[in-house]
Protein backbone atom coordinates (compact mmCIF):
# COMPACT_ATOMS: atom_id res chain seq x y z
CA UNK A 1 0.00 0.00 0.00
CA UNK A 2 1.44 3.54 -0.91
CA UNK A 3 2.08 6.17 1.67
CA UNK A 4 -0.43 8.90 0.12
CA UNK A 5 -3.30 6.27 0.57
CA UNK A 6 -2.01 4.87 4.06
CA UNK A 7 -2.37 8.79 4.94
CA UNK A 8 -5.47 9.07 3.89
CA UNK A 9 -6.43 5.75 5.13
CA UNK A 10 -5.24 6.73 8.92
CA UNK A 11 -6.72 10.59 8.41
CA UNK A 12 -10.68 8.77 7.49
CA UNK A 13 -9.48 6.15 10.74
CA UNK A 14 -9.32 9.26 12.99
CA UNK A 15 -11.62 10.59 11.98
CA UNK A 16 -14.20 8.09 12.06
CA UNK A 17 -13.15 7.77 16.00
CA UNK A 18 -13.37 11.52 16.91
CA UNK A 19 -16.97 10.96 15.41
CA UNK A 20 -17.91 8.26 17.46
CA UNK A 21 -16.38 9.82 20.29
CA UNK A 22 -18.37 13.19 19.58
CA UNK A 23 -21.49 11.68 19.23
CA UNK A 24 -21.30 9.19 22.15
CA UNK A 25 -20.85 11.92 24.20
CA UNK A 26 -24.13 13.64 22.85
CA UNK A 27 -25.77 10.25 23.23
CA UNK A 28 -25.95 11.15 27.05
CA UNK A 29 -27.37 14.60 27.01
CA UNK A 30 -30.23 13.87 25.00
CA UNK A 31 -33.76 13.52 25.75
CA UNK A 32 -35.06 13.39 22.26
CA UNK A 33 -35.74 8.98 21.38
CA UNK A 34 -35.38 10.20 17.39
CA UNK A 35 -31.95 12.30 18.02
CA UNK A 36 -30.68 9.02 20.09
CA UNK A 37 -31.73 6.54 18.32
CA UNK A 38 -29.95 8.19 14.87
CA UNK A 39 -26.90 8.85 16.72
CA UNK A 40 -26.75 5.90 18.56
CA UNK A 41 -27.22 3.89 14.38
CA UNK A 42 -24.08 6.37 13.64
CA UNK A 43 -21.69 5.14 16.00
CA UNK A 44 -22.49 1.82 15.41
CA UNK A 45 -21.52 2.33 11.47
CA UNK A 46 -18.55 4.58 12.34
CA UNK A 47 -17.45 2.04 14.95
CA UNK A 48 -17.66 -0.80 12.32
CA UNK A 49 -15.71 1.85 9.58
CA UNK A 50 -13.23 2.06 12.21
CA UNK A 51 -12.63 -1.97 13.13
CA UNK A 52 -12.58 -2.54 9.50
CA UNK A 53 -9.48 -0.02 9.27
CA UNK A 54 -7.77 -1.46 12.42
CA UNK A 55 -8.08 -4.72 10.38
CA UNK A 56 -6.52 -3.23 7.09
CA UNK A 57 -3.71 -1.42 8.65
CA UNK A 58 -3.03 -5.18 10.91
CA UNK A 59 -2.97 -7.04 7.04
CA UNK A 60 -0.51 -4.42 6.13
CA UNK A 61 1.34 -4.04 9.34
CA UNK A 62 1.01 -0.18 9.36
CA UNK A 63 1.31 1.24 12.31
CA UNK A 64 -2.62 2.24 14.11
CA UNK A 65 -2.92 5.63 15.34
CA UNK A 66 -3.27 4.56 18.82
CA UNK A 67 -2.15 8.13 20.31
CA UNK A 68 -4.76 10.11 17.72
CA UNK A 69 -7.71 7.90 18.99
CA UNK A 70 -6.95 8.54 22.60
CA UNK A 71 -6.87 12.28 21.35
CA UNK A 72 -9.84 11.98 19.66
CA UNK A 73 -11.43 10.95 23.06
CA UNK A 74 -10.41 13.78 24.49
CA UNK A 75 -11.43 16.18 21.85
CA UNK A 76 -14.79 14.31 21.48
CA UNK A 77 -15.44 14.80 24.92
CA UNK A 78 -14.55 18.47 24.90
CA UNK A 79 -16.74 19.44 22.08
CA UNK A 80 -19.31 17.69 22.98
CA UNK A 81 -19.53 19.56 26.17
CA UNK A 82 -18.89 22.64 24.56
CA UNK A 83 -21.90 22.01 22.42
CA UNK A 84 -24.31 20.60 24.72
CA UNK A 85 -25.28 24.42 25.52
CA UNK A 86 -25.97 25.37 22.30
CA UNK A 87 -28.58 22.49 21.67
CA UNK A 88 -29.15 20.03 18.97
CA UNK A 89 -29.40 22.17 15.84
CA UNK A 90 -25.85 22.97 16.62
CA UNK A 91 -24.77 19.36 17.50
CA UNK A 92 -26.57 18.61 13.89
CA UNK A 93 -24.59 21.16 11.93
CA UNK A 94 -21.07 20.48 13.61
CA UNK A 95 -21.45 16.51 13.05
CA UNK A 96 -22.49 17.40 9.21
CA UNK A 97 -19.38 19.43 8.80
CA UNK A 98 -17.38 16.61 10.53
CA UNK A 99 -19.19 14.35 8.09
CA UNK A 100 -18.67 16.31 5.00
CA UNK A 101 -15.01 16.94 6.09
CA UNK A 102 -14.36 12.81 5.77
CA UNK A 103 -16.53 12.76 2.64
CA UNK A 104 -13.86 14.67 0.95
CA UNK A 105 -10.75 12.14 1.91
CA UNK A 106 -14.04 9.37 0.83
CA UNK A 107 -14.46 10.42 -2.58
CA UNK A 108 -10.80 11.03 -3.09
CA UNK A 109 -9.96 7.41 -1.87
CA UNK A 110 -12.85 6.12 -4.62
CA UNK A 111 -11.34 7.55 -7.68
CA UNK A 112 -7.78 6.79 -6.83
CA UNK A 113 -8.76 3.34 -6.27
CA UNK A 114 -11.10 2.16 -9.24
CA UNK A 115 -9.29 -0.69 -9.73
CA UNK A 116 -8.42 -1.66 -6.01
CA UNK A 117 -10.12 -4.82 -3.21
CA UNK A 118 -10.83 -1.96 -1.47
CA UNK A 119 -13.54 0.14 -3.86
CA UNK A 120 -16.52 -1.75 -2.66
CA UNK A 121 -15.64 -1.12 0.86
CA UNK A 122 -14.75 2.74 0.22
CA UNK A 123 -17.70 3.26 -1.76
CA UNK A 124 -19.95 1.16 1.35
CA UNK A 125 -18.46 3.60 3.81
CA UNK A 126 -18.86 7.13 1.64
CA UNK A 127 -22.75 6.41 1.01
CA UNK A 128 -23.36 5.89 4.73
CA UNK A 129 -21.42 8.64 5.36
CA UNK A 130 -23.37 10.78 2.59
CA UNK A 131 -26.90 9.31 4.79
CA UNK A 132 -25.37 10.54 8.06
CA UNK A 133 -24.71 14.22 6.51
CA UNK A 134 -28.21 13.68 4.83
CA UNK A 135 -30.02 12.87 8.55
CA UNK A 136 -27.83 15.49 10.15
CA UNK A 137 -28.69 18.28 7.80
CA UNK A 138 -32.23 17.59 7.31
CA UNK A 139 -32.55 17.00 11.47
CA UNK A 140 -30.84 20.59 12.09
CA UNK A 141 -33.73 22.15 9.23
CA UNK A 142 -36.51 20.55 11.30
CA UNK A 143 -35.24 21.67 14.79
CA UNK A 144 -34.61 25.52 13.36
CA UNK A 145 -38.45 25.06 12.02
CA UNK A 146 -39.73 23.71 15.18
CA UNK A 147 -37.61 26.59 17.46
CA UNK A 148 -39.31 29.20 14.62
CA UNK A 149 -42.84 27.54 15.07
CA UNK A 150 -42.53 27.90 18.94
CA UNK A 151 -41.27 31.21 18.88
CA UNK A 152 -44.18 32.17 16.54
CA UNK A 153 -46.60 30.76 18.81
CA UNK A 154 -45.06 32.51 21.86
CA UNK A 155 -45.63 35.76 20.09
CA UNK A 156 -48.74 35.71 19.41
CA UNK A 157 -49.89 34.70 22.88
CA UNK A 158 -47.61 37.61 24.39
CA UNK A 159 -49.24 39.83 21.94
CA UNK A 160 -52.10 41.58 22.94
CA UNK A 161 -54.51 42.47 20.51
CA UNK A 162 -54.76 46.26 20.60
CA UNK A 163 -50.99 45.82 19.57
CA UNK A 164 -51.83 43.65 16.58
CA UNK A 165 -51.31 46.19 13.08
CA UNK A 166 -54.86 45.13 11.92
CA UNK A 167 -56.61 45.72 14.76
CA UNK A 168 -54.75 49.42 14.59
CA UNK A 169 -55.32 49.81 10.89
CA UNK A 170 -59.45 49.14 11.53
CA UNK A 171 -59.68 51.06 14.70
CA UNK A 172 -58.23 54.30 12.59
CA UNK A 173 -60.93 53.68 10.13
CA UNK A 174 -64.01 53.83 12.28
Amino acid sequence: MDEKRTAKLKRIYELENLQIHYYQSQLSESDDPIFDKALFKIVEADKMHAEFFTELFREHNIDIPLIKASIADIAGSIIGEAIELAGQENICKIGFALENQILEIYADLVEENLNSDLLDKLIDFKIDKEFHALWLQHYAQYLKHQKSQKSYSNNLIQDSVEDHPTVNMNVRLI
